[in-house]
C-alpha cells in the first residue's frame, strides 16, 4: 500500500496521553487527541479523578501511578485516531515522563513478544486484558518520587564526592533519577525486585510494546535521567550502577542490576516494525517503524533550537551544552543532541493550588489581571508547597495569602527568578527563548520571564513533547546527513510559534537593578535555606 506518509509522536505524561500526528513532508498537523487520566471514562476504574493523578504514597515522597494506566491511555488514545489516518502512519515515536519506570516480569516479556503474534491482531481484549501479569511491580515510580534522598546522597558519596559523579553521570545524583528510586523502592520490595527481568522506563516499555520487543533500548537521554550512564561513553556504567546497588543492597548487586537493564541506543534508532496486535486492531501497516524514543524533556527539546523554558507540569529550563556542570543534568534531546537543564519540580502545580484556593484553578482571565495589577518584582516571597529540585530546597511557604492578586503574582515571580538564578551558569546570552508548556498560554507570565532572564521569549504552543516526538520520527526516517534539515523545517512549520515578547526595561530595572528583586530573592533563599544560589 502506497502511504501518504504520516508520523505519529505519543507523550504519555503525567495527566495525560496525547497523540500528534505529522505530514512527514510538510509537517502540517493531521490529527491530534489527547487523554486526560483524570476526566476519561476508559480510565475511571483507576480512581485518580481529583488532585494530581498518582496513587496514595506508600511512605513520605513516594510518588507512583498504576503500571497499567499507561497501556491503557494507549489504547484510548489510539482508538481516538481515525483508522484512515493510522493506515498512513510510517513510524511512531514515544515521548514519557522522564526518570519514570516500570518492572516488567519474565512472564510479562513473553506477553510482550506474544503481541507480535499473528494471533494477537485479532483480539478482542485491550493490552491491558492481554498484558495482565506483565509486571512484577504494579505501581510504576514517577519522576515526582521524593523519598530516595538518603540513598542518592549515598550513592553521591560512594561515587567519591559532587565532581566525581558529575563527571561521570553528568548530574549531581539527583534523588528522582531512576537510579537512586530503584534502590529505594527495591528496599521497600525486595521480592518484586527479585522477581523483575527488565526495568524500563516509561518510554522504553511503550516502544517495546508497540514493537513487541521486551528488549527495546533506552534511549540516551532517558539514559542520562537514570544516574546509572556514563554521559561521555554513552554506556552503562559499572562504577554507577555498583554505587546504587550497594546503597540500596540489592540482591546479586551489580550484575543482579544490570542484567535487568535493556541496551542504550541512540534516540532515533528503528527497534522494529509496528506489532502484529497493532496493524488488526487499528490498522497500521506492516511497514511502519518504531523508533526508539525519549523522555519529554528530550523531546521538548527537539522543537527548540537553542535556549527553552517549558513550562508545564514541572517547569525546565534547557540550553547547549557539551559539559556537564554540578549546576545543571546533562542529558542527549531526542535528536540525539547535548544540552544541560534544570528542573523545578512542582512547576504548575503551585500557581494552579493559588488558583483553586481562590475560586477555580481554570480561572486564568483573574490570573492574567493579577500580572497586570501588581508590578513585577513588587512582592518578595516564596510559596513551594513541597520539596523542590532547583534550585535544591524544603518546603517553603512565607506569603500573605489573604489577598489573591498580590499571592500569585509574588508566586510568580519568585518561581521564575529561582530558576533563572539557578540557571545562570548554562543560560548565558541574549538569543531569544523558545517556551512552551501550558503555561506559555499566559501573556502576562512570558512578560515577566523575559524581564526576569532580560532576554526575548517566543511561545511555541503547539510545541509539545508529542509534537517533538512526531518531528524526531521524521528524522528517523531519513540518512542521517539530512536529519538537521528536516528538524529544522519540522521547527519552522509544527511548532507556530506566537509573537515575540521583548523584556520591558522598567521591569528589567526592578528585577535586575542595585538591591533589585533578584538580589533580594537570593539574599531570601539564603535567609531561609543556608543555601547560595
Amino acid at each position: 500500500m502506497k502511504t501518504k506518509g504520516y508520523v505519529l509522536g505519543i507523550d504519555s505524561s503525567t495527566q495525560s496521553t496525547t497523540a500528534v500526528v505529522l505530514n512527514r513532508e510538510t509537517f502540517q498537523t493531521i490529527s491530534e487527541h489527547r487523554v486526560r487520566y483524570r476526566d476519561d471514562p476508559r480510565l475511571a476504574h483507576y480512581g485518580l479523578t481529583s488532585g494530581t493523578p498518582i496513587l496514595p504514597p506508600l511512605e513520605a515522597g513516594e510518588a507512583s501511578q498504576p503500571a497499567m494506566l499507561f497501556l491503557d491511555a494507549l489504547n484510548a488514545v489510539l482508538s481516538d485516531i481515525p483508522r484512515d489516518i493510522i493506515e498512513h502512519i510510517d513510524a511512531i515515536n514515544i515521548s514519557a515522563q522522564q526518570h519514570g519506570q516500570v518492572w516488567v516480569s519474565e512472564n510479562g516479556c513473553n506477553l510482550m513478544m506474544d503481541l507480535s503474534g499473528e494471533n494477537r491482531g485479532i483480539s478482542e481484549y485491550g493490552l491491558s486484558g492481554i498484558l495482565k501479569g506483565c509486571f512484577s511491580y504494579e505501581r510504576a515510580p514517577i519522576w515526582m518520587s521524593a523519598n530516595a534522598q538518603s540513598t542518592a546522597d549515598e550513592i553521591r558519596t560512594l561515587m567519591g564526592g559532587q565532581a566525581r559523579i558529575v563527571a561521570r553521570s553528568g548530574s549531581d545524583s539527583p534523588a528522582r533519577f531512576t537510579g537512586p528510586v530503584i534502590a529505594r523502592t527495591a528496599q521497600m520490595h525486595l521480592l518484586n525486585y527479585e522477581n523483575t527481568a527488565r526495568i524500563h522506563l516509561i518510554s522504553s516499555f511503550l516502544a517495546g510494546i508497540l514493537a513487541g520487543n521486551p528488549d527495546a533500548p533506552i534511549d540516551w537521554g532517558n539514559g542520562s535521567g537514570t544516574g546509572m550512564m556514563h554521559w561521555k561513553k554513552r554506556t552503562w556504567d559499572p562504577d554507577l550502577m555498583a554505587a546504587i546497588a550497594e546503597a540500596g543492597n540489592l540482591p546479586q548487586g551489580t550484575s543482579g542490576l544490570s542484567s535487568k537493564l535493556p541496551p542504550l541506543a541512540h534516540p532515533l534508532s528503528h527497534i522494529g516494525k509496528i506489532a502484529a496486535y497493532f496493524r488488526g486492531r487499528y490498522g497500521f501497516h506492516k511497514e511502519c517503524v518504531v523508533i526508539a524514543s525519549s523522555g519529554d524533556n528530550p523531546q521538548s527539546k527537539v522543537l527548540a533550537s537553542g535556549p527553552l523554558l517549558s513550562l508545564g507540569t514541572s517547569f525546565v529550563v534547557m540550553n547547549e551544552g557539551r559539559t556537564p556542570i554540578p549546576a545543571a543534568n546533562a542529558m542527549y534531546d531526542g535528536l540525539g543532541r547535548p544540552f544541560l537543564f534544570g528542573c523545578r519540580t512542582n512547576g504548575s502545580l503551585v500557581w494552579e493550588s493559588i488558583r483553586e484556593s481562590h475560586g477555580s484553578a481554570d480561572d486564568f482571565e483573574r490570573a492574567e489581571k493579577a500580572l497586570v495589577s501588581v508590578e513585577p518584582g513588587s512582592v518578595l516571597q516564596i510559596l513551594q508547597t513541597h520539596s523542590e529540585s532547583f534550585p535544591p530546597s524544603p518546603p517553603i511557604d512565607n506569603g500573605d495569602t489573604s489577598d489573591f492578586d498580590t499571592y500569585y503574582s509574588g508566586t510568580v515571580d519568585s518561581a521564575l527568578g529561582l530558576m533563572a538564578l539557578a540557571s545562570k551558569s548554562f543560560m548565558q546570552g541574549s538569543e531569544p527563548i523558545s517556551a512552551t508548556g501550558g503555561a506559555a498560554a499566559s501573556r502576562g507570565i512570558l512578560a515577566r520571564a523575559a524581564a526576569i532572564w532580560d532576554r526575548p521569549i517566543t511561545p511555541i504552543l503547539n510545541a509539545g513533547a508529542a509534537t517533538g516526538a512526531a518531528v524526531a520520527a521524521a528524522c528517523a526516517l531519513v540518512p542521517a546527513a539530512e536529519r538537521d534539515g528536516v528538524a529544522a523545517h519540522g521547527r519552522s512549520v509544527a511548532t507556530k510559534p506566537g509573537p515575540t515578547i521583548e523584556p520591558k526595561p522598567t521591569a528589567v530595572h526592578s528585577y535586575h537593578g542595585p538591591g533589585g528583586y533578584l538580589e533580594q530573592l537570593a539574599e531570601q533563599f539564603y535567609e531561609i535555606t543556608g543555601k547560595k544560589i
